[in-house]
């Protein structure tokens, strides 16, 4: 995987920012060109340790050290965060990535200003184990350096997605929250496998390693989602019992009815 040239500083080191700086370490990155900043110094003490890179507390430092600053906080600090950080870097004219969710590119520039090359991301979690899916949303200032250089830092954890800002909402529902959806049906699985006479570790291995396997059919086969379905479905065999049932509960309406739910609950937390 090609590199990033430029500096890149996080502003944060929580799980999602160790995910980050751990993926561009293991894709050959030099460390000496990753800081990161916490009040935490235990994350900062195993972040150094881990991988080696600079740390520091004062999220100046980073700012006047780095060519990319991700804004690795919380929601409701992010305001505080950009009106510490913000003289030095208008002056510098860095490239701003927020990681912060819900917090719309605007709200950004009304601070920093409306000539900063912003982008804002949203990674799901598995992230943390490389497999992750990322949106980016690039504001009108950001260069195709600017979005290739964010395509390299998230291609770090997963597959990377290029989308308008105002499509935010709904892939926050599909995807943001996906792996949770994922987890309740394993959770759904393993309380319908009490008849499997298997320790709960195994039946979970299992039947997380059948949703791997079958996801990865998806992504290798030619064939879509249905005809997949439809090849493992014999009439009037098992697989078929359990699909009429799905549809006699209406499972694929409640799927749709619980993601336009999901895109509005997004798009309020938004406009908070």
């Amino acid at each position: 995987m090609k590199n990033l040239k430029e500096t890149i500083g996080f502003i944060g080191a929580g799980n999602m920012a160790t995910a980050l700086i751990s993926g561009l370490i293991n894709s050959d990155q030099n460390a000496s060109k990753i800081i990161a900043s916490s009040p935490e110094q235990e994350h900062l003490e195993k972040l150094s340790k881990d991988f080696g890179i600079k740390t520091t507390s004062n999220n100046l430092e980073v700012v006047d050290i780095a060519d990319i600053v991700i804004l690795a906080v919380k929601p409701n600090i992010i305001q505080a965060v950009i009106a510490e950080i913000k003289d030095v870097a208008i002056d510098k004219d860095i490239l701003i990535i927020s990681i912060a969710a819900g917090v719309k590119i605007e709200k950004i520039e009304s601070q920093l200003g409306s000539s900063m090359r912003v982008i804002r991301a949203m990674p799901n979690t598995p992230a943390s184990i490389m497999e992750g899916v990322t949106a980016i949303c690039p504001n009108s200032n950001a260069q195709s350096n600017d979005i290739e250089n964010a395509k390299l830092l998230f291609e770090c954890v997963g597959k990377v997605a290029l989308i308008n800002e105002k499509d935010i909402d709904i892939f926050t529902a599909l995807i943001g929250s996906g792996p949770a959806y994922v987890f309740y049906l394993i959770e759904s699985l393993l309380d319908s496998s009490k008849n499997l006479h298997l320790s709960e570790q195994e039946k979970k291995n299992l039947l997380a390693s059948m949703i791997s396997g079958a996801a990865n059919l998806v992504i290798n086969s030619e064939d879509s989602p249905n005809i997949l379905r439809k090849k493992v479905t014999s009439p009037g065999g098992v697989t078929q019992t359990a699909i009429e049932e799905f549809e006699t509960k209406g499972l694929k309406e409640i799927i749709s009815k619980s993601m336009i739910a999901a895109e509005k609950k997004s798009i309020e937390l938004g406009e908070d």
